[in-house]
């Protein structure tokens, strides 16, 4: 071989370490990106699921379940109040919600005085969507001998009535908060990267893990129309903006602007929801991705508290070089999605949640290509006054459909990465934390304590850990959350 063409071999192997190099930062940290994005993304209509589900289990009165209660003791004993009423909770527990209304109702006629028992009655039927007959139950409460804090949960039904009476309802969901990270950078484990076949020790500080704290920040603005419809479909849409600023990786520093428009088709028991997205991220101030996504879900509510829901989804994705990675582009590509999970209430406290997903992403470069599964088992547990905790467990398989030469050389070794992250969250309104006279008696104390107090926070504590067959993509990270969140409907 002559010493040109040795000296033009020379030069395409330095042309493709020098891109590998950067490419190999980039997918590290692109990682990273992808996931906390969606995770901004899902935050606020996570935090509204528990919220609202909290706030009915908040009622619920401090009475046993009526567990060991059978049907033959009321019909032994139809006109003991105690019994019937324990009867009522048991059959709300298994989910008889309309059950329960009419023991309730039985109640009422023996002894329409019981407050305790008109309120359970006015939140059931609140939960039937009977809301004219909700809200006279409740405004036959307000005229009744009340504690102060029964009246304004009970004004909080009223006016939420009256907001699912408007055909037009509109809600903005402010976030704000704090996380740090043990390895940022998603760098490798072992301080090593293959390089056309060979381990290279990582000695750039810069590309070994680092951590780092970020502050962040989230809007969204949702707004639905009912269509008029007896079934209550429904059309809405939202604009979301996220924000993470690194304080150190100011080249991880994430932004993202997304909006959807989508319908609800009810029929009974299900619900078909399409909806179609336009999402814009940045990364270190340069738009780097740029997606379109079209997604249909199916709810199913198999039983009161048995929900099976699914959905398949496509997306158009298309990258965009930065200073920081002058290969992005190469991942631009159609994504293809499916999924298939569960709900299931075992009580009004208690909910499981299981998802089956599975993916394909076809890239501009085959081995940017891969197929993808995972499951996520979660399970969230409400306490007393709106706090929460949930715990999650993921499990996911990325596998490559070619193998990446520049990175393994001569082997034919398809990439293949196994993630697990484990999550942990607890949550509460601020109004159980703050004391009632913190800032004193006064109507402007009142008003300070009025907005603070419906302010969630919530701290998480989160572990990944990717196990892959390339050194270059295995790595850990550990993180920790803190974030305040505020909603406003109208």
């Amino acid at each position: 071989m002559t010493t040109g063409r040795w000296q033009y071999v020379t030069a395409l192997i330095a042309a493709g370490l020098t891109s590998l190099a950067i490419g190999t930062t980039a997918v590290s940290a692109q990682q990273s990106i992808d996931v906390r994005t969606d995770e901004a993304r899902q935050f606020s209509e996570d935090f509204e699921r528990l919220t609202d589900v909290t706030a009915r289990a908040n009622f619920l009165l401090s009475t046993d379940d009526g567990g060991d209660i059978t049907y033959a003791d009321i019909l032994a004993n139809p006109d003991d109040i105690v019994l019937n009423f324990r009867w009522a909770k048991a059959q709300l527990a298994r989910g008889d919600v309309r059950g329960a209304s009419a023991t309730l109702e039985r109640i009422l006629v023996l002894d329409p005085d019981l407050a305790p028992v008109r309120l359970y009655y006015a939140i059931v039927l609140y939960r039937l969507d009977s809301l004219d007959e909700a809200r006279s139950q409740f405004d036959r409460l307000l005229q009744m001998d009340i504690s102060p804090d029964v009246e304004a949960n009970i004004r909080q039904y009223v006016s939420a009535i009256e907001r699912r009476r408007k055909r037009l309802s509109q809600s903005l969901t402010l976030t704000l908060g704090s996380q740090i990270d043990s390895n940022r950078n998603a760098a490798p484990n072992d301080k090593v990267q293959l390089l056309t076949g060979t381990p290279t020790t990582i000695t750039a500080s810069g590309d070994k893990p680092n951590n780092d704290i970020a502050y962040i920040g989230a809007l969204r603005y949702d707004v639905s129309y009912d269509l008029g419809y007896q079934e209550g479909h429904e059309v809405f849409a939202s604009l979301t903006g996220y924000g993470s600023d690194q304080v150190q990786l100011d080249a991880l520093d994430l932004g993202s602007f997304s909006a959807e428009i989508g319908t609800h088709i009810r029929g009974g028991y299900w619900m078909l929801t399409p909806t179609l997205s336009q999402t814009a991220q940045s990364l270190s101030r340069e738009k780097y991705l740029t997606a379109r996504t079209g997604r249909l879900r199916l709810d199913w509510n198999v039983r009161p508290f048995f929900n099976l829901n699914g959905d398949i989804s496509y997306s158009d994705e298309r990258y965009h070089n930065t200073s920081e990675s002058s290969a992005l582009r190469l991942h631009s590509g159609q994504r293809y999605g499916a999924r298939i999970g569960g709900n299931y209430n075992w009580s009004p406290n208690h909910r499981t949640t299981v998802n089956f997903a599975a993916g394909m992403k076809d890239a501009a470069r085959n081995y940017y290509s891969y197929n993808s599964l995972s499951g996520e088992l979660i399970h969230a547990y409400l306490f007393g006054g709106g706090s929460y905790i949930s715990g999650s467990i993921r499990y996911g398989m990325d596998q490559y459909r070619d193998p990446d030469f520049l990175t393994t050389g001569n082997s034919p070794q398809h990439r293949t990465d196994r993630s697990t992250r484990t999550r942990l969250t607890y949550g509460a309104p601020l109004s159980t934390i703050l004391p009632t006279d913190l800032f004193g008696d006064s109507k402007t104390a009142n008003q300070i304590l009025g907005f603070l107090a419906p302010i969630n926070w919530s701290v998480t504590g989160e572990y990944l850990n990717t196990k892959s067959n390339i050194p270059n993509y295995e790595y850990h990270n550990a993180r920790a959350q803190v974030f305040l969140t505020r909603r406003w409907e109208f």
